[in-house]
Parts: C-alpha cells; sequence; structure tokens
C-alpha cells in the first residue's frame, strides 16, 4: 500500500491530538509543525462525556485523577429579572454519570507533548511557515529551512491561521464589545461537581469544578469593564455572585483577558488543505462547545480515512467528506451559540422574550431539557 505524507502545521492540543490519532494509520507519515504550547496557567475545558475516550485511548487519561474534576451537574441562574430563576441539569437525565471532564489545558498540552516527542512516527518540527502552493498532486509548504510537497496539508494553527490564509480560505469574523477573564477561586463550599452559570444583562459569570473546594472561573463583560477589572473588584463580584452556592470565596489574584470573537470559515477544505479546530470555528466559550467541535473534526476524519485506506487522505472525495460531514455540526453549534450569546449579552426586548420562552419550556418540559442535553452532547438515543 502507498505511504502518504501529511503535515499538521499548528502543535497546539488539536493540532497534537490529531497528529497522535493518525500516527496509528500505518500507511501515513505525518510532520507536526509548531512549538510547544503555553497556555494560561486557568485556562480549563470540559471536555464532552462523548468526546473524552479520546484521550483515554491517547494518554491512558481516567477518573478519578488528581488533574481531572468531573461535571456531575449544570445549574443556570437567571438574575436578568428581579425574580430570579434557576435550572438545574443533571447528566443522570440522559444516563450519563456525568456531563463532561474538566482538564487544566497546560496539564493536557504537556502529556500531549510527552506523547508527540516520544512517538517515533510523527516528525516533529519547530519550522517558521513562509509559503504554500497547493496544487492537484501536492501541496508544497514553503518553511524556514526550505520546502516539501505533501499529499495533505492540516491547518490546526488556529483563530488567526497562517494556513487558512495562504490556502485563500475564505472566513467570517466578528469581534463583540465583550471581553473573557478566566481565573481561578478556592471556596468554602463543596461544589459537588457542579457548575454554576450566572446571567446577568451584558454579562456572564460561570464556575467549573478544579477540585471539592476549588472551581475555574470564566466571566463575560464589557471590555472596558474587564479591561479596567482590579483584583477587589473581581473578588467581590465572585463573592456576591457566588456567596449562596459555594460559600465564602477567595478568587486568585492574577487572571487573564481575551477577547470575544467568532470565526466560521467558508468552507474546511481548498484543493490538498483543510482546516480543523479554531483555524475553521470559533465560538464563544458557552456549553463546552470549542475544544469539543475541533474533537469531532478529528474522529470525523480520521474515521473517513480509517473507511477509506486505499485512497489518497488529500484527494477531493476524502476532503469533501469531511466538509458535508463536518459542515451542519459546526454550523448548527456556530447559530445556536451566538444567538444564546447575544441573547445573555444584549437588552433587546426579542432576545428577552426568546429568553423567557425558552426558561419556560425548559423547566415545564422534561422531555425538551433532555432534547437540549443530548443535543448539546451529540448523544445519541
Amino acid at each position: 500500500m502507498q505511504n502518504y505524507k501529511i503535515a499538521i502545521v499548528g502543535s497546539g492540543i488539536i493540532g497534537m491530538t490529531l497528529a497522535l490519532q493518525l500516527s496509528a494509520i500505518n500507511h501515513i507519515n505525518i510532520t507536526l509543525f509548531g512549538k510547544k504550547p503555553k497556555y494560561s496557567e486557568f485556562k480549563t475545558t470540559a471536555i464532552l462525556a462523548t468526546s473524552f475516550d479520546i484521550y483515554q485511548q491517547l494518554l491512558g487519561l481516567t477518573v478519578p485523577h488528581p488533574q481531572i474534576s468531573e461535571l456531575k451537574k449544570f445549574k443556570i441562574i437567571d438574575e436578568l429579572k428581579p425574580k430570579k430563576k434557576i435550572i438545574d441539569f443533571d447528566a443522570t437525565e440522559i444516563n450519563l454519570n456525568s456531563f463532561a471532564y474538566n482538564i487544566r489545558d497546560n496539564y493536557l498540552a504537556d502529556r500531549l507533548y510527552e506523547e508527540v516527542k516520544n512517538n517515533n512516527s510523527i516528525t516533529y518540527k519547530s519550522e517558521f511557515i513562509k509559503g504554500l502552493e497547493d496544487g492537484l498532486d501536492k501541496t508544497i509548504l514553503y518553511t524556514s529551512h526550505g520546502s516539501v510537497g505533501y499529499d495533505l496539508v492540516i491547518g490546526a494553527d488556529g483563530r488567526n491561521s497562517v494556513i487558512r490564509q495562504l490556502a485563500g480560505i475564505n472566513f467570517s469574523k466578528k469581534t463583540y464589545k465583550e471581553n473573557i477573564l478566566v481565573t481561578e477561586i478556592e471556596h468554602s463550599n463543596q461544589n459537588n461537581n457542579t457548575s454554576f452559570e450566572i446571567q446577568r444583562n451584558g454579562s456572564l459569570l460561570t464556575s467549573v469544578p478544579t477540585g471539592d473546594k476549588k472551581s475555574a472561573i470564566v466571566m463575560i463583560d464589557q471590555s472596558q469593564i474587564i479591561e479596567k477589572m482590579t483584583v477587589d473588584a473581581l473578588d467581590k463580584i465572585i463573592r456576591d455572585s457566588l456567596l449562596p452556592y459555594l460559600g465564602k470565596t477567595k478568587v486568585n489574584k492574577r487572571y487573564s483577558t481575551f477577547p470575544s470573537q467568532t470565526i466560521n470559515a467558508e468552507k474546511l477544505f481548498r484543493n490538498r488543505v483543510m482546516l480543523v479546530g479554531e483555524s475553521a470555528h470559533v465560538i464563544p466559550p458557552i456549553g463546552a462547545q470549542g475544544l469539543n467541535l475541533g474533537l469531532r473534526d478529528i474522529i470525523t476524519f480520521c474515521k473517513i480515512l480509517s473507511d477509506n485506506e486505499r485512497k489518497n487522505p488529500g484527494s477531493k472525495t476524502i476532503l469533501s467528506s469531511y466538509n458535508n460531514l463536518r459542515w451542519l455540526d459546526i454550523y448548527k453549534r456556530y447559530k445556536s451559540v451566538n444567538l444564546l450569546y447575544q441573547s445573555m449579552m444584549s437588552n433587546n426586548a426579542a432576545y428577552s422574550a426568546l429568553r423567557n420562552i425558552g426558561f419556560l419550556t425548559l423547566n415545564k418540559s422534561k422531555r425538551m431539557k433532555k432534547t437540549l442535553l443530548s443535543e448539546g452532547l451529540s448523544v445519541n438515543n
């Protein structure tokens, strides 16, 4: 059987995960371009239960684990009106032990990096990408060390993707008026594997378990508020918001901030270049969809290759199948998460009415709640 060469540009979590998955296919040679990634010490990712097995297989991750916290319950507290509204979600409602497994990005990246460096089927290069010439038979990748032809080049280089730009794949981008702040808190009460999401007009505060009495914090608010945030002000916001649920809180004196953006690529490939993860799609951090969308990109592409072993991985047949199988899922998440985001951040009367209808429906209909949970986790019942 003919051997094929694939270049993956971008050595973040998605790029390294894809490299390790593809390295198990005997007739494919993998070259991974990038540097050892660095993530904020406070950044965590809730990996959905339906995607977690990819890391059980690649890294042998199991729970319980000191670096992994299970997310078994999810509580939404709507404070947009004087009368507070609360909706409770429990993983047992859809016959799961946990919705997701929350893990620190820097820990996951370090584990993946170790596996990549020790994998003889992956060539790891920290070369700068200077250009790309994509053709019908090969894609030439120009780097700081020369040029090499590949059967397929995969852009896994994030929201500012060089590969997306060089391949001429059109995309839409929107930067919201809000920023995102991430940090970690300690609290006097146990979180009982519960995530709390507090929604107010123009802001969102979410806690996600990182330990029995520790939680990661994701705060979304207007950019001018986040930019001027002091530790004391942040401490007060978190204390006032989470006291009823987590008891006394102590906020870490350091935090990281990011812009709130969406990106949506027009298509997922062009000639012998394809996109995965944030190179193709970026959505606000709501509902644990971001990284998990990228993991579904990987799972789908690897399944296509395993079902078509004799076909060139850069062929139009393979890449068209990938695009067709992933496009609807990405589009649905992109539209639904952005609608939800705007309904929480906007004072628009139409969005407010939509939210009220949604809360009323979910509180009264167990079937609708179960459907929402199953759809959010891509569970097939």
